[in-house]
């Protein structure tokens, strides 16, 4: 299945469903009317044994053509980096749980991995990925909890995915 969002293709040639998750087109199949308060990460996948919350953030496409990090002293790139993760992990837990609230009862649970892809420096992940796995509940069973609600997360800009994820092809889109 090919999918294509905030102007890459991604390719997922086993998937059983992918989809754009924030569609806003009440004519598609995957339109879901999201609340204004809640967010939403832009793709799910859906895999036989997994299923992929994708979230794009493409900084070189900014109205002004730049993103945060260009501008900024390097003392301020964690606070930066901080402020991103913020952002992310709430579109994570708003997503499951429009995505549990969706959900047959009785349909079986899958472990849910969350993929994040910025366009920034390679430098910039291994912060980003930190701050991401603090914010996030992964595999984490607090005393009371029976299941994990996300099994891991990675943070990649375009050149590790491919290299991270060679059976799913992305690339910019042309369109």
């Amino acid at each position: 299945m090919r999918v294509l969002a905030d102007g890459f293709t991604f390719e997922f040639p086993e998937a059983l469903d992918a989809f754009v998750f924030d569609q806003q087109d009440k004519s598609k199949a995957h339109f879901h009317g999201l609340s204004h308060a809640m967010k939403a990460v832009d793709l799910v996948i859906e895999l036989s044994e997994t299923t992929l919350f994708i979230e794009v953030k493409d900084f070189a496409a900014t109205p002004d053509g730049k993103h945060k990090f260009s501008d900024a002293p390097n003392d301020q790139h964690q606070k930066l980096v901080l402020d991103i993760c913020k952002g992310l992990t709430q579109k994570f837990r708003d997503t499951w749980l429009y995505r549990w609230a969706q959900r047959p009862v009785g349909s079986p649970d899958k472990p849910i991995y969350y993929v994040c892809l910025v366009t920034l420096e390679s430098a910039l992940l291994t912060p980003m990925q930190k701050a991401l796995e603090e914010g996030l509940p992964l595999k984490q069973k607090g005393a009371r909890w029976h299941r994990p609600i996300a099994q891991g997360c990675s943070v990649v800009n375009l050149e590790r995915w491919n290299s991270l994820f060679p059976t799913w092809p992305l690339h910019r889109s042309d369109d």
